[in-house]
């Protein structure tokens, strides 16, 4: 594809958000003269990450990655760290339940407004952070690169980690980048949960034979994932077992449990989950 087309394939993709920005917004509007309970996110942000209206599904969204940590062992006194925190599912699953304090982390602008705004005011031990990270996909004005984002928290300071759908839309030196942090800032018996999209031989396989409920032809010059889309880097990334096993490895953590995902066998976003913690020698 020539420079002249790519350009025109550009301009013709940011007229289509433009489009449909305005139509989630006057969902919003709409829902305004209805009215809607004051802890359910607008219409045009819950369109935004979740693609339907239905408060059925975001609280299913909230349920879901509640259900995720207290797996993974979360308690009640325990401080959250939450990577892509969103408009809040995962604070707004642990408003009854959380103690010893959560923050999250977003680079979307206005949803960590909304959270700041509708969410800390009535529980103040929730706060919420922009971080300008860069991102071809989703914020392509940011002020830094992911590869140096320092999480603005002292070391140790975490019990629980999430990361739901972050490593999914991001490149290796940055994945890699974050997984340091995470042994940074997780404490000596604390967790971290993170989602991806995992490449073994049999998901693998999925992929190649277009049984994926998304495709990843567009190999990456690293040789360590896979992409969704060339030309929008980070829209979807699928990374090889073996360099996910290698980086925590240098970041002094182990993977302690797996939950295998059917994405690669066409079940829509169900991707393997990741529960790591700090090596005991460190």
């Amino acid at each position: 594809m020539g420079p002249r087309m790519m350009r025109r394939g550009s301009g013709l993709r940011q007229v289509a958000k433009a489009i449909r920005d305005g139509a989630y917004r006057l969902a919003t509007v709409a829902e305004r003269v209805t009215g809607k309970p004051e802890l359910l996110p607008p219409a045009h942000l819950r369109l935004y990450y979740y693609r339907t209206l239905s408060p059925a599904r975001f609280k299913r969204a909230c349920d879901d990655v509640e259900h995720e940590l207290k797996h993974a062992g979360l308690k009640p006194e325990h401080r959250v760290l939450d990577v892509g925190s969103g408009i809040g599912n995962l604070a707004i699953g642990l408003l009854d339940y959380l103690k010893g304090g959560y923050d999250g982390i977003e680079i979307h602008e206005e949803a960590v407004a909304w959270c700041q705004q509708t969410i800390t005011p009535r529980h103040p031990q929730f706060r919420f952070h922009r971080a300008d990270v860069a991102s071809v996909a989703y914020n392509r004005e940011g002020g830094t690169a992911a590869t140096a984002y320092r999480f603005p928290f002292p070391d140790r300071s975490f019990d629980a980690i999430l990361l739901s759908s972050v490593f999914t839309h991001m490149l290796p030196q940055d994945v890699e980048h974050y997984v340091r942090e995470i042994g940074r800032l997780l404490t000596p018996h604390g967790v971290c949960v993170a989602s991806y999209f995992v490449l073994d031989d049999e998901s693998r396989a999925g992929v190649e034979s277009g049984r994926s409920f998304m495709s990843f032809d567009v190999m990456h010059p690293s040789g360590v994932c896979r992409l969704h889309d060339a030309d929008v880097p980070e829209a979807a990334v699928a990374y090889e077992e073996t360099f996910i096993r290698q980086i925590h490895e240098r970041a002094g953590l182990s993977i302690r449990h797996q939950r295998r995902g059917r994405w690669w066998n066409g079940e829509a976003h169900d991707q393997d989950v990741l529960a790591v913690a700090l090596r005991a020698e460190r």
